[in-house]
């Protein structure tokens, strides 16, 4: 499976949040090397614990950066990331009931996927328009 790549369409302006989108994608790519050799299961658990810490830690902080600097989408990026949060909460309760179904790890795979193309590009990196020159 090919990797995802961070590209310059992603960039926000501030380099702590493209850091940590960069984190997601290489959990991203890491869960995908896994899948493609047959451990996609495996690695679910851990991929879950640490979307729970990012979504804490990061959604906070980029809300407050976007609120900060009167980005025009500050609230669309608000509602995006509490849907976000109840998707991924569904997740870790079909974990928790389920196991790591192979259903499961595609799902997770496909919002991931969705939410770097969707999200990050659309939404997030209208803030590097935003941002004031340190």
């Amino acid at each position: 499976m090919p990797n995802i790549a961070w590209d310059p369409s992603m960039t926000t302006g501030v380099d702590s949040l493209d850091d940590q989108h960069r984190q997601l994608i290489s959990w991203l790519n890491d869960l995908l090397a896994a899948m493609s050799m047959g451990r996609g299961r495996a690695e679910l658990a851990g991929l879950l614990d640490q979307l729970g810490s990012y979504t804490v830690t990061h959604f906070g902080k980029e809300e407050v950066c976007m609120a900060k600097n009167n980005c025009p989408v500050a609230s669309q990026n608000v509602a995006a990331h509490k849907d976000f949060i109840v998707t991924f909460t569904s997740f870790r309760e079909e974990f928790d009931r389920d196991g790591a179904t192979a259903h499961l790890v595609v799902r997770i795979e496909t919002e991931l996927m969705r939410w770097l193309t969707s999200h990050i590009k659309r939404t997030d990196a209208q803030l590097a328009h935003c941002v004031r020159p340190a």
